[in-house]
């Protein structure tokens, strides 16, 4: 079958949102969506007469404020996404000479909690989608007109790329942000930000002093995972040997374990097996064992030593 204009450009935001963007908005708190990494962040707010609204200038300032999740998140979901697609394919409330920009095309009220926020990316994203999948080639390479404002004589594929930019480019900031936070959150702790730091001497010394590892498992359970993905082996083996259980999964059901078999890290696969971590966890976004990931990354006598120690199928 013959590749069109459309399936390209369909093709593109659709594989960044299934592979990129949406699995990594899984789990968003409240706490991260409204999070301001600095004083002065651009969020949304919600006015004297109670409306929410997105912090914005218009003209945008040469150089633009900080801006929370709440804000990437709404900006994209419903001016980069969902105006458009309300103001070329309906259905809108908005008059009929109202461009593109025109916030009457999307008078839903914006979102102050994740679950919100999310919600309104996601029907965005979808309302984009659906009304891209319906253009043939002739379609997208027909002029915008009146309601593509100052940008009429551009074609709707013009518009198409450069919204996929976009939902790249703010999809990517959210991201950062998400991880920012995370790793804020993170060295909050001692002992978290020891390990993270590559520090095993302050980490063991640390975990003496204050009596084990106590409720990290329970306040960081991904954290072991983590480390092993970065191949910060001498912090795993602290932490282990401390108390922290050796198999304990992140939120996919990966486990350090996986990590030490793709890595080909033979030794510590023999640490990690012998301080109690399952050879037969599967984490979800493959479906694998530690030994699968041995064998995808070629790592044989791993494989051979996880496969035995998992027991028969």
């Amino acid at each position: 079958m013959a590749t069109t204009l459309r399936t390209l450009l369909a093709d593109q935001v659709e594989f960044y949102w299934d592979v990129h963007l949406w699995p990594r908005l899984e789990g968003l708190t409240d706490d991260e969506y409204l999070w301001e990494p600095v004083e002065g962040a651009w969020s949304l707010r919600t006015g004297d007469d109670g409306v929410v609204r997105i912090e914005q200038t218009v003209p945008e300032p040469h150089v633009p404020p900080v801006t929370t999740i709440a804000w990437r998140m709404a900006h994209l979901g419903r001016d980069v996404w969902a105006k458009r697609a309300r103001a070329f394919f309906g259905p809108t409330s908005a008059p009929a000479d109202a461009d593109m920009y025109d916030d009457r095309h999307w008078t839903d009220p914006l979102p102050l909690t994740a679950e919100g926020g999310l919600a309104l990316l996601e029907q965005g994203y979808t309302l984009w989608r659906d009304a891209l999948a319906g253009l043939d080639d002739e379609a997208l390479l027909r002029p915008l007109g009146p309601r593509g404002g100052p940008f009429a004589d551009d074609s709707m594929a013009a518009l198409v790329a450069h919204l996929n930019r976009e939902a790249m480019a703010h999809g990517a900031e959210v991201c950062l942000l998400r991880d920012l936070h995370r790793a804020q959150h993170e060295r909050s702790d001692a002992v978290a930000a020891a390990a993270l730091g590559g520090r095993a001497d302050d980490l063991d010394r640390t975990l003496r002093l204050g009596g084990g590892v106590r409720d990290l498992p329970e306040r960081f359970p991904a954290l072991l995972t983590e480390l092993a993905g970065i191949h910060r082996w001498g912090e795993v083996r602290v932490l282990v040997e401390h108390g922290f259980p050796a198999g304990a999964p992140a939120g996919d059901g990966t486990t350090a374990l996986h990590y030490a078999a793709a890595a080909g890290a033979l030794e510590e696969v023999r640490f990690l097996v012998g301080h109690g971590a399952d050879p037969a966890a599967v984490e979800s976004r493959f479906g694998a064992t530690p030994a699968t990931w041995a064998e995808r990354f070629g790592r044989t006598e791993v494989a051979a030593l996880l496969t035995d120690r998992a027991g028969p199928a």
